[in-house]
């Protein structure tokens, strides 16, 4: 079996990956038996934030070195990956999602994904390879859907906490549906799996894992059809 590609965003929920996410997600790869590599922006940040505080710091961060935090080092520049080497891209959620992959944070509707981004996603729809969202980050699909004349049904969880994310998504073409915590959206047709996650701001640990662990699952039997 050919690796999942993990593409983080940085680290921490704010400005870069759900470090949460990100570790269920290696986890649940693990639990299955899928080997994975990881992948991330060389590049800076679109700023920091400090997660004591709440606040914007004025200091400046790259996304591929905060990356490495979660990987454990082991990882490698988003211009490296070669999605025929791979069997599916992932990506965990937290709003790097929304600020280091694509500049919807700044540009809401208007957005449009990074270029080292947009490539990965273009070749992944193009060779027919799995992508899984978890959390934000299925606004990256939806982007790529909207740049690829697709129509995708994905998920951003309740209509409540993603209901700005939903709304941008449909004004995209995309379809945009309502799914519980821990459940995964699969897209059959454009082999995707949207999961909400941290998208419910109250779901414990335990719930975002589960997801993940369901997540894994719908991205395996795409792989086996």
């Amino acid at each position: 079996m050919k690796p999942v590609a993990i593409i983080l965003s940085g680290c921490g929920v704010y400005d870069g990956s759900e470090i949460t996410e990100a570790a269920g997600l290696v986890i649940a790869l693990s639990q299955a038996g899928l080997p994975y590599r990881f992948y991330a922006p060389d590049r800076d940040q679109m700023h920091v934030v400090d997660h004591a505080a709440g606040g914007e710091a004025d200091e400046s961060r790259h996304i591929l070195s905060e990356a490495a935090r979660i990987a454990r080092g082991d990882i490698q520049p988003l211009a490296a990956l070669d999605v025929a080497d791979h069997s599916a891209v992932a990506f965990p959620g937290g709003f790097g999602a929304a600020k280091n992959l694509c500049n919807f944070a700044s540009e809401g509707e208007q957005a449009r994904l990074y270029d080292d981004v947009a490539a990965i996603t273009r070749a992944a729809l193009a060779a027919r390879k799995p992508m899984l969202a978890l959390c934000a980050a299925p606004l990256v699909l939806a982007l790529a859907a909207r740049d690829a004349g697709l129509q995708a049904t994905l998920t951003f969880g309740n209509p409540e906490e993603g209901a700005a994310l939903a709304k941008a998504a449909r004004a995209w073409g995309q379809h945009a549906v309502h799914a519980a915590v821990d459940e995964a959206c699969v897209d059959a047709a454009n082999l995707l799996v949207t999961v909400p996650a941290y998208m419910y701001g109250a779901a414990s640990p335990a719930q975002v894992f589960a997801g993940c662990q369901a997540g894994v699952a719908a991205l395996q039997r795409l792989l086996a059809d």
